[in-house]
């Protein structure tokens, strides 16, 4: 059989030891073949584990890395035991005392990064910018723009997006699912119900409360995974392994409840023969992201593996997969196709079928914002960052060492001279006394203050210049951190250049991410909702008036709002990495574009002042504007008698017959040239 397909494991095995499907099995879903021990469940295990297993052990090298930065990003210090007593009495609230500090200047620069990404992509709508090359699809794709947006809305795209970007600064690599999926659920309604009499006669309706369940939502559902729990195929970049990559494994603790009601609705299969999870798990150990917090790097990570709450805590792990179904005994197609599998506890496959989506991508979207372009697995913002942030706490450490050294009297004291019993309990108004041998003596040779210099003064204006350092690095300025610099006062031109200055080191980096990730997570959404996207639910999101409204695609004619009109071969165009323009800037500009029509008589024949008034008011935020609108086409019939009496207006169609001009030469007559 000719393969094409050169990655790893895909074809190497001779047809001949292929498992063939036996008759009473070819009808059956590929996960009902999947019986608990049977031989082509373990074969198909195996399979799965065995790369699985592979990619534990590539991602398992970061893993004392990225705790190292967690610990970094939340300035925490190992304390010696008797300043972590102290540190637990301030807790308590009790007197505070001074205990070592690391000072948090990876994470401000960290967030400082991650908001300026974050005000980059999430800052406009529609989030995903989709466009057409072709003119009859333009204006499917101005929709297709709409009901990504909504997807984003439904699914709080936002908290999911921040995570990814942060992930992508503090690990190296940020990772986002896409998932597809349709929610059914109990809403609450009201119908009316024909009410009879006694006699059978129809004496109205009423309007009865009744529960029901609908398709509440249809559409993509992105979420962030946590790099602890990601498992790509090691054999080519992350940020490529959702095209590129054999396979890409992602991993879950859940509830056995929530697989329960998953094998109700259809969707896995075999749940009762999962056994427990693996006792040599280690997930509480993985993550330092519970140090300052006191929780759990990951939840349910303190359940004790011999209680009797295990058997509800389940390891889940999820993957796409690219097979040959007749070499494994699942169909009898010898082209490698994208599977989909879900393995419970390392024991039951529970899920098993094919991925068959128009993207015919892994389900991944995945960003490394300081790749050097080759490998697997690159260094992470807080990597960089790592020497600067211990520097700058060594520094300050340092330096309140030597003041407390300073601060605490030390004495070279003869005890044959002084009574060291007044030493012991020093305090403001002693008195030391002198032996009576000594009496006469130079008490100066008798007790004298150990001399303490101190050495670090310029130790905390040498954390300035080191942060400076770590800016220079990322182009996180003062004005990208909110910090005015110094200096004097400035014009708003002076602050403004400087921020676009230092924003372009950072809009290099958004387009990065954009090209790496966002891209890919809009063009599988997009095709996702062209493939999948229902009339019923559609219709729920526009409704009726969306869809008999026509949409205007250009100066001919106009399209209809339908789930066709969102068919289109896109382009998904790389985000520019500016931050959105300024509301108030842009405010100015429009005060000065109305100013400018209402002025010139030739423009205001070509624009309409209301219109831009109303644009206007809606830029600066003023709300309920069409309440305060005066209807100007109906007036009193006083008022019309006594325009017509003043001779400013005629009825229409009578315009002729008046033979004089208006008494008021600003108005127009009408009829009249």
């Amino acid at each position: 059989m000719p393969n094409e397909d050169l990655r790893p494991g895909l074809g190497k095995e001779p047809k001949s030891e292929w498992i063939s499907i036996s008759p009473a099995d070819i009808n059956l879903p590929p996960v009902d073949r999947l019986r608990p021990k049977s031989e082509l469940h373990e074969k198909i295990l195996n399979y799965l584990l065995e790369r699985l297993t592979a990619s534990e052990r590539a991602m398992g090298s970061f893993y004392s890395r990225w705790r190292a930065n967690e610990i970094r990003a939340q300035a925490y210090i190992d304390l010696p035991d008797w300043e972590q007593k102290l540190k637990e009495m301030n807790d308590k609230g009790k007197p505070s005392k001074v205990v070592a500090v690391t000072i948090p200047y990876s994470y401000a620069t960290l967030q400082t990064i991650v908001t300026y990404l974050i005000h980059t992509f999430a800052g406009r709508k529609p989030i995903f910018q989709v466009g057409s090359h072709k003119k009859e699809t333009v204006a499917n794709a101005r929709m297709m723009e709409l009901v990504l947006q909504y997807n984003a809305d439904h699914s709080r795209l936002i908290k999911h997006l921040f995570q990814y970007l942060n992930d992508g600064e503090l690990y190296g690599v940020g990772i986002l699912i896409n998932d597809w999926v349709e929610e059914r659920k109990m809403r609450t309604s009201f119908k009316d119900q024909p009410r009879f009499s006694f006699l059978n006669n129809l004496l109205g309706t009423d309007s009865i409360r009744t529960r029901e369940e609908r398709l509440v939502y249809q559409g993509n559902e992105p979420q962030s995974c946590d790099p602890f729990m990601f498992f790509p195929d090691p054999n080519v970049p992350m940020c490529e392994v959702n095209r590129k990559g054999e396979y890409v494994f992602w991993r879950r603790f859940i509830g056995k409840h929530e697989l329960k009601r998953a094998e109700g609705a259809g969707d896995l299969k075999w749940i009762d023969a999962i056994g427990t999870i693996p006792i040599n798990n280690e997930r509480s150990q993985e993550s330092a992201r519970q140090l300052l917090s006191r929780g759990m790097a990951h939840p349910g990570g303190n359940i004790d593996l011999k209680s009797d709450l295990i058997k509800n805590f389940n390891q889940i792990d999820r993957c796409t997969i690219e097979i040959l179904p007749a070499e494994l005994g699942l169909g009898e197609s010898e082209k490698v196709e994208k599977w989909m599998f879900t393995i419970a506890n390392r024991q039951q496959i529970i899920q098993a079928e094919r991925f068959d989506f128009d993207h015919d991508m892994h389900p991944v979207s995945v960003i490394e914002p300081s790749s050097l372009g080759y490998g697997f697995g690159q260094a992470g913002t807080a990597d960089y960052l790592g020497p600067i942030q211990d520097t700058i706490s060594w520094l300050v450490t340092s330096h309140m060492d030597n003041v407390k050294t300073a601060l605490n009297n030390m004495w070279v004291v003869d005890p044959s001279m002084i009574e060291m019993q007044d030493l012991k309990e020093p305090g403001p108004g002693k008195i030391i006394r002198i032996k009576r041998a000594a009496q006469g003596g130079d008490v100066r040779t008798m007790l004298q203050q150990l001399g303490v210099q101190d050495v670090t003064r310029a130790h905390i204006q040498d954390t300035e210049m080191f942060s400076r350092f770590g800016d220079v690095l990322f182009g996180t300025t003062d004005n990208l951190k909110g910090l005015q610099d110094a200096g004097g006062r400035k014009t708003a031109t002076e602050v403004r250049t400087s921020g676009e200055a230092a924003a372009s080191r950072l809009a290099s980096r958004a387009r990065l991410i954009s090209a790496q990730g966002l891209v890919d997570l809009s063009e599988m959404q997009s095709l996702n909702l062209q493939q999948l996207l229902e009339m019923e639910f559609y219709l729920s999101i526009v409704g009726q008036q969306g869809i008999d409204t026509p949409l205007k695609a250009d100066a001919e004619g106009g399209i209809g709002v339908t789930p066709e009109s969102l068919t289109g071969d896109f382009h998904y165009p790389i985000h520019d990495g500016t931050l959105p323009l300024d509301r108030v800037a842009l405010l100015d500009v429009w005060k000065e574009i109305f100013v400018a029509v209402a002025q010139d008589p030739e423009l205001r024949g070509s624009f309409s002042l209301t219109k831009i008034f109303e644009f206007l008011a809606d830029l600066g935020g003023a709300k309920n504007l069409e309440a305060m609108k005066v209807d100007v086409s109906v007036k009193p019939d006083q008022q019309v008698q006594d325009a017509a009496a003043a001779g400013n207006a005629v009825p229409v169609g009578a315009a002729g017959t008046s033979p004089s001009l208006p008494s008021n030469p600003g108005s127009r007559v009408a009829g009249a040239p």
